[in-house]
């Protein structure tokens, strides 16, 4: 059995080891498994007495299965399921110690303990990782075991340096995928913060750009398209990233597919920001993608910023029904701190829209305003607008001015925020009392006004008084 490959493995560790081992098998979902916890104990008593060689397939069947006769199909089975629970004990083992690479966990153990055939069974083994960077890991790793399993094999000179060769490739790949990675949040944190000049790395990236071999891998076609729109932000370049990975969304995990639809995101709120509200359409079409590809369900994608985002494109497509239906399925994967009011406060904004006020109204009150200063803010100006519309005066004035004093005193949203909500808090005062003439002087102010929230609303009310 020392030849073997699980006679490699149990060969290889420590007293230690096996100590550990035995404590997973006896306390983990494989104790209810009497062959498993049999096979196990058999092979660490050979292991730990280091009579490994002395230990045939014929006793160790024996000891597994007393009242049978020898079957090596059966005994196989049994290898295979306890070499499943080898592999679990390694993951858990190595997930204490952070190592968030389950793919090439296993790759690494049998390198690092030289384990002849499971370097050859591995090397034969078909396996596809989960995520595009675990991909290119998993590449190197197994050129790795690859190019060891050749200078233990062959003699020529020749086929040695050509697995040396192929490791070299796989670990530049590896490296140059995980140099696009890098650049574009380097982008995306120079565009943000102003940062120092990025020549050096631009001349790498232009150098990878035009490597002949990386053309056809989409891991890398992506991080291309993704590069050239954070360094040239254009419409065509979104439209060239958003067609490739709808095209090719197959190809990817969902944690890929969130990384790059975040992209798209970044730029269309960017574009909707600037006024160009034919990105209200794109985000209605992101998210719509979103759903249809169960991205949702990530609590890496899902936050209550996400939702309350996702809640307002969908009321500005007018479609209601989607937007329940919304806050009915996801709303509820939030931390229950936060659940309830995601929940009301958007609520309220799809009755309000539906002009249901007093409903809408109904679901502000079940709003936590003092613990998220967004829920706090927005849940405040729809309080506003909701009293405006069904002309309740006395509790409009009184909210105005509280509200004033309360953004003043907000030591948390930015300057620039506090201006926009002044700024609002007073044209709501002014138009609700004005006449049509003074109404037209306010149309005038407010569009001229460029820090100012709810601003088509505003100018609608506006108009509305006008008339």
């Amino acid at each position: 059995m020392k030849q073997s490959i699980i006679g490699e493995i149990y060969f290889s560790w420590t007293k230690g080891e096996l100590k550990k081992l035995n404590k997973f098998i006896s306390t983990s979902h494989w104790s209810k498994s009497v062959t498993i916890i049999q096979c196990h104990n058999c092979l660490a008593a050979y292991a730990s007495k280091e009579r490994l060689d002395q230990l045939t397939k014929e006793i160790l069947f024996k000891e597994v299965y007393p009242e049978d006769n020898y079957n090596d199909n059966k005994l196989r089975f049994t290898l295979n399921r306890l070499m499943e629970a080898i592999k679990e004990f390694i993951l858990l083992e190595e997930n204490e110690k952070k190592n968030v690479h389950s793919e090439k966990i296993w790759m690494d153990f049998i390198q690092n303990k030289k384990l002849k055939k499971n370097i050859l069974l591995n090397i034969e083994n078909d396996y596809n990782p989960h995520g595009a960077l675990n991909k290119f890991i998993f590449q190197y790793n197994k050129s790795v075991l690859n190019g060891q399993y050749n200078f233990i094999k062959n003699a020529s000179v020749e086929d040695k340096y050509n697995s040396i060769i192929e490791m070299a490739k796989a670990a530049e790949a590896f490296a140059d995928f995980e140099f696009l990675r890098q650049y574009s949040l380097l982008i995306t944190f120079s565009n943000v913060y102003k940062s120092s000049d990025l020549h050096i790395v631009q001349t790498r990236y232009n150098e990878l750009k035009h490597k002949s071999n990386y053309k056809n891998i989409p891991e890398f076609e992506v991080y291309f398209l993704i590069i050239e729109l954070l360094t040239n932000p254009n419409h065509e370049g979104y439209y060239n990233l958003k067609n490739y990975l709808f095209e090719n969304s197959n190809l990817w995990d969902l944690p890929d597919q969130i990384i790059w639809i975040n992209y798209l995101l970044n730029y269309s709120t960017a574009q909707i920001n600037k006024g160009d509200l034919d990105f209200i359409d794109e985000q209605y079409l992101i998210y719509n993608f979103c759903q249809e590809n169960s991205m949702f369900n990530s609590l890496d994608f899902l936050t209550n910023t996400r939702i309350n985002n996702v809640i307002h494109i969908f009321l500005r497509k007018k479609d209601f029904i989607r937007a329940e239906k919304f806050i009915e399925d996801y709303v509820s994967f939030l931390p229950s701190e936060i659940m309830d009011s995601c929940r009301h406060f958007n609520l309220a904004r799809i009755r309000f829209e539906k002009k249901m006020y007093k409903e809408s109204l109904r679901e502000l009150l079940k709003v936590d305003f003092g613990r998220d200063a967004f829920y706090s803010i927005n849940s405040k100006v729809l309080l506003l607008k909701n009293y405006f519309e069904i002309k309740e005066s006395d509790a409009l004035s009184s909210l105005v001015i509280s509200f004033k004093e309360y953004i003043k005193k907000n030591k948390v949203i930015s300057e620039s925020h506090k201006i926009s909500i002044i700024n609002f808090l007073k044209m709501v005062d002014k138009i609700y009392g004005a006449t049509p003439s003074k109404a037209k002087k306010l149309d005038e102010d407010i569009y001229k006004q460029t820090q100012i929230a709810e601003k088509s609303w505003l100018l609608e009310k506006i108009s509305e008084k006008i008339r």
